[in-house]
């Protein structure tokens, strides 16, 4: 009898420890995959200025912005979207890129973001733009411990690669 007793124990506890192991806690503020891969597409129908009021107001409300430097970092984002687009639909026009031509389309969006970013100091105060620079960091942090998860080759076994094909396949096709 005290061995069935103790079985039946053993296996409770494995059995609660297992599924209190399997229960993870998801932060108040984040919304489900399915709602986050709407919104990028979303983003790709939405205009340049669109694009650039949208980075305008989550930048001032993370960073705190005065009225003027408001309308200083709304131009300079219009402005920094409507190259971007003009620089993606010039890219896009060649559908065959070679190495080479990747290699220049990234340089060429490298200066872009640096320019950007010069005038965006110019534009915030030396706390502000420290803010910045450090929810940059913690955003870069975070991309890296995603792609952390996902193992050499461990994509191809997921068929994610698959996906992705199709994905392009259908945008070619638009």
């Amino acid at each position: 009898m005290k061995k069935i007793i103790a079985a039946l124990s053993l296996g409770m506890l494995v059995a609660g420890g297992s599924a209190f192991a399997q229960t993870t806690t998801k932060p108040q503020d984040q919304k489900p995959r399915s709602e986050m891969r709407g919104a990028m597409k979303d983003r790709a129908k939405k205009s340049p200025e669109e694009m650039a009021q949208m980075k305008t107001d989550r930048m001032a409300q993370k960073l705190e912005l005065s009225a003027a430097q408001k309308n200083q970092l709304q131009e300079l984002n219009k402005r920094h979207a409507e190259e971007m687009k003009a620089m993606h639909e010039s890219h896009k026009a060649t559908a065959e890129k070679s190495a080479e031509q990747r290699a220049q389309m990234q340089e060429a969006r490298k200066a872009h973001h640096e320019k950007w970013q010069a005038e965006l100091k110019s534009i915030l105060s030396a706390e502000q733009y420290a803010k910045y620079e450090a929810d940059q960091a913690q955003m870069k942090e975070k991309r890296s411990e995603a792609r952390k998860g996902m193992k050499s080759g461990e994509h191809k076994k997921s068929g994610m690669h698959k996906k992705r094909g199709e994905y392009k396949k259908q945008e070619q096709g638009k």
